[in-house]
């Protein structure tokens, strides 16, 4: 069947999103002062809304983003269940509804075909795309996996309930055990859904406004390290953009992204596998090709150009010898297996190091190249 596109002219106004999205921070901005000046804002207050938004917010990145829109890892049941659950509680929509409008995003990024195309502008980009009805909004046909998947099925229908439920009786269980069900609904629910839905709608807007692209220029998303650390490791948007089955945001060990480390520590509990990761000779690869389309080297570089092409063809061979020498050894574990992964993984390394100077060297190059060009 053939996936119908969204037309660029806004469809009908969905009166209830709209209402929705801007009576929440109304509320938010009336209501907290007001508790705070005849109630008084406890610390019980702020740890559950922290709280909540934090397992909220790892439910979205981990869960709806990484697990189910990109299969960047393979997760068993109970977390696909905790995933869909705390991801609901987002208040954004079920899982399949969620992935296969972000499938649409990656797949047709910056054009019409985007439902929040960045090059509409912040405002479109950021929320008004939620306003308005659009093509793509009840076509799951780039999910058949997640249609085949029991928990998503049943989280897809039910997910209203499953996500109300959640929002107003954790708040008011918390707020029960400590004598104080208004002020944790107030802070735990509203403040919580609001910080999550605009924090997650930066993404879709500022990260594709404001930041670097050190990955890759296919597209308008940029990199916000400031962002990662309101969205739990999201704001690396370039490297997502350009490596979207990859299981972190943030490919660098410094990188703020608490959802790469939630997997690497479920893989570490055996309730991961199949972690995705983009080697160095992609990414470095991907790096030289785009600087070929974006620039005409002079012949004199050629040499140069030669000397990168084959650094690069040493790597990836380098990281191919090594995976293989990693797979013996995980399936044979004899000494023999672990010096021998252990020498490749130098190998490697020296290979790695050995294009990474080339490839800054050929970058330097090419930016006095075209400083010199009229």
């Amino acid at each position: 069947m053939e996936t119908t596109t969204q037309n660029p002219n806004r469809g009908k106004p969905i009166w209830l999103h709209i209402l929705f999205l801007t009576l929440t921070p109304v509320l938010v901005a009336i209501l907290v002062p007001w508790w705070a000046m005849t109630h008084g804002i406890t610390s019980a207050e702020i740890l559950a809304m922290v709280a909540l938004w934090g397992i909220s917010g790892l439910g979205i990145t981990v869960g709806y983003h990484r697990l189910f829109s990109h299969r960047s890892f393979q997760a068993p049941a109970v977390i696909r269940f905790l995933g869909a659950i705390l991801g609901g509680a987002a208040w954004q929509g079920s899982v399949i509804r969620w992935s296969s409008g972000h499938r649409h995003h990656h797949n047709k990024v910056d054009t019409d075909n985007d439902p929040y195309n960045a090059k509409r502008g912040f405002w479109w980009s950021h929320i008004g795309w939620i306003f308005f009805e659009n093509d793509i909004d009840h076509n799951f046909d780039n999910v058949p996996d997640l249609k085949k998947d029991p928990i998503c099925v049943w989280q897809h229908r039910w997910y209203m309930y499953l996500s109300t439920g959640f929002n107003f009786g954790v708040p008011a269980l918390i707020g029960w055990m400590t004598g104080d069900i208004w002020g944790m609904l107030l802070f735990g629910c509203l403040v919580k859904v609001v910080l999550l839905h605009h924090c997650t709608f930066f993404i879709n807007s500022l990260a594709h406004i404001s930041g670097t692209q050190p990955w890759s220029i296919a597209n308008t998303s940029k990199d916000n390290w400031l962002l990662s650390f309101f969205t739990f490791g999201e704001g690396y948007h370039n490297y997502h953009h350009a490596y979207g089955a990859d299981y972190r945001n943030g490919p660098k060990a410094y990188n703020f992204d608490p959802g790469k480390w939630v997997i690497w520590v479920l893989h570490r509990m055996g309730l991961a596998s199949q972690l995705q990761r983009v080697g160095h000779d992609v990414i470095y690869r991907r790096r030289f090709t785009e600087s070929l389309e974006r620039f005409s080297p002079m012949p004199s570089m050629s040499q140069l150009r030669e000397r990168l092409e084959s650094s690069l063809d040493e790597l990836q061979a380098a990281r191919k010898e090594m995976l293989a020498a990693m797979r013996e050894f995980q399936e044979r574990r004899t000494v023999a297996h672990r010096k021998m992964f252990k020498e490749q993984k130098r190998a490697f390394r020296t290979a790695r190091k050995q294009a990474k100077r080339t490839l800054r060297e050929w970058e330097i190059t090419l930016r006095g190249v075209a400083l010199q060009t009229p």
